[in-house]
């Protein structure tokens, strides 16, 4: 038999290892660095972050609305608008914030009330509302597209973009998220936490980029027309229905717009929006729906040579106390005038947002009882607004304060959350527990003022 050779080719020069190496460095770097710029993209970063949230909820499923009251409910109540006996001189920033954040030596001390600027006096004459145009766009915000959870920073830097601000490093090499991952960095340093306080937004505009802030609430279309026509935006929290947002399964939320114009013929707002896009249109009826959600709250943010014509716009709503009481006013007549179920528990957690900001806390406790009997308010609610805790907790019910704040917290961690559970937990006589809740909402929020005061009244470390 014979046997057939067969000829080898010859061998291929090898490459040096090292040349490998480097190679496969440059491979791996370059699919990290695209991997990485497109998970900053904002609408993929969404997408992303959203997916993981729908595989964390089909694990476990969140409630459908926040909790009914444990036992039975009085009687709707009527509550008094006292007019204010004395008229202290306005603040540029709210003194006492709807979030209830409390620094308290004990646990049923009084909320201690933040410095408040001044307003200053200027040439500033606004125009009056009789003359305003039919329609007004304002141009100069940078409308910026949001990061998950981050459509709170993207609209506070489309609002102060347009007053000059040029962001924490005006000479660094523009990026399209910078602007809003100045702001970002300050009032929420991770990216889980969801949600950033109007107060809050309203400090960094003081604190960062030199400019007043008020917030209100109670606004109207008029409120917003006034504004815009006068060359001031308007920035308001409102709720985002699935039906806009279009995030199949993710429900209702809480969101930020910036509306920069008004038309009257079309009944439309201008928004600069930092998720739905720049020069989003949507009609008043669908503005006051949603923004019904957050009781009608609204940021200015101004320069100080602004202030007095702001005074003036406000009118009497430049009052702080005199603004809860016109809120509180609209939400009582609106429980009783909204058609639908829903619209009439919005109103009566409104009533209880201002009663809580009034400071009459047992009213506050029985509005928000009154709100959350009709079982439609969406199980969100609390992540945005947690005046009920402050309400529950100096009406002295601790059970429900802790009952609500677990609800939040066996499905997301939430700083406010963790905070008042922590003062509940502290009012029965659980010391290690509250100090393990402040610590837990440092956690959510570093380097959280509230969280770090809580603790050094408890004489522990964080």
């Amino acid at each position: 038999m014979s046997v057939q050779h067969i000829a080898r080719r010859p061998a291929r020069p090898r490459l040096p290892h090292w040349l490998w190496l480097i190679g496969g460095a440059m491979v791996i770097s370059a699919g990290a660095f695209g991997a990485g710029f497109l998970y900053n993209y904002p609408p993929i970063n969404w997408r992303i972050v959203s997916l993981g949230a729908r595989f964390r909820d089909l694990l476990k499923p969140p409630p459908e609305t926040i909790p009914t009251p444990s036992g039975p409910v009085a009687a709707a109540p009527t509550f008094a608008i006292v007019p204010a006996t004395a008229t202290p001189a306005p603040t540029a920033r709210n003194e006492n914030e709807e979030s209830g954040i409390a620094i308290v030596a004990t646990p049923t001390s009084q909320l201690a009330i933040e410095p408040s600027l001044p307003l200053q006096p200027s040439p500033f004459i606004p125009q009056p509302s009789t003359d305003l145009p039919r329609s007004f766009k304002l141009t100069g915000a940078r409308q910026e597209y949001q990061l998950l959870n981050n459509c709170a920073p993207a609209t506070l830097a489309a609002y102060l973009t347009y007053w000059g601000w040029q962001g924490a490093e005006p000479l660094a090499p523009g990026k399209d998220v910078r602007w809003q991952k100045d702001i970002a960095a300050v009032v929420k340093p991770i990216q889980r936490d969801y949600n950033v306080m109007a107060y809050e937004l309203a400090d960094y505009a003081a604190d960062y980029a030199g400019l007043n802030a008020v917030v209100r609430y109670g606004g109207d279309i008029d409120t917003v027309r006034r504004f815009v026509a006068n060359g001031i935006p308007v920035m308001i929290e409102r709720g985002f229905r699935e039906e806009e947002h279009r995030q199949a399964g993710e429900g209702w939320m809480g969101h930020y717009g910036l509306i920069t114009g008004y038309d009257d013929d079309s009944r439309a707002f201008l928004l600069q929006d930092s998720f739905k896009g720049p020069n989003y249109w949507r009609s008043y009826n669908q503005i006051m729906a949603d923004w019904q959600t957050f009781n009608y709250l609204y940021l200015i943010v101004y320069p100080a040579d602004r202030a007095a014509g702001v005074l003036n716009l406000l009118g009497p709503d430049a009052d702080e106390t005199t603004n809860y009481l016109n809120a509180l006013a609209k939400a009582q007549a609106e429980t009783q005038s909204l058609p639908t179920y829903e619209g009439q528990a919005f109103a009566w957690f409104n009533a209880g947002t201002s009663l809580n900001l009034l400071g009459r806390y047992e009213e506050a406790a029985l509005a928000y009882d009154q709100a959350r009997s009709y079982n439609v308010l969406p199980w969100r609610m609390l992540w945005y607004q947690t005046g009920l805790y402050r309400a529950y907790y100096q009406a002295g019910r601790y059970d429900d304060v802790i009952a609500l704040a677990d609800s939040v917290l066996n499905v997301v961690k939430i700083e406010e959350s963790y905070y008042w559970r922590g003062w509940a937990r502290y009012s029965q006589a659980d010391v290690e527990g509250a100090a393990a809740d402040f610590r837990a909402a440092l956690e959510a929020h570093p380097n959280w003022g509230p969280a770090l005061e809580a603790l050094k009244t408890l004489g522990v470390s964080p």
